[in-house]
């Protein structure tokens, strides 16, 4: 591909499309990263886009970006353990919007 890019100057790249993921309200005490991660697919089951039977599978996360919001008070260790767990929903990537604060708290 890169050869193909020199010699065209474009280069053809083809983005998975993506999953919003959108926690709502404060984490409460108690609620561990653990449980982030277990809500994902609890929701997703809820919603019928992820079965847990092997025949006629349907998982909506497969392949897929999770673009997470709604956690943006997490440390940026904390939002790397979440993105490392997206795995486990068979996601091709994770993104998860952090605050100003807590991007500046780890830089420092």
């Amino acid at each position: 591909l890169v050869a193909f890019a020199a010699a065209t100057g474009v280069m053809p790249l083809d983005m998975p499309e993506s999953v919003l993921v959108r926690f709502k309200g404060k984490m409460q005490p108690g609620i561990t990263l653990r449980d982030l991660v277990h809500a994902i697919p609890l929701y997703g089951i809820k919603q019928g886009l992820l079965t847990v039977a092997k025949k006629g599978k349907v998982n909506a996360f497969s392949g897929r970006i999770l673009e997470i919001e709604g956690l943006e008070d997490l440390t940026v260790e904390q939002a790397f353990e979440l993105s490392d767990a997206s795995a486990e929903r068979s996601a091709a990537g994770c993104t998860i919007k952090l605050s100003p604060e807590s991007i500046s708290e780890y830089l420092n």
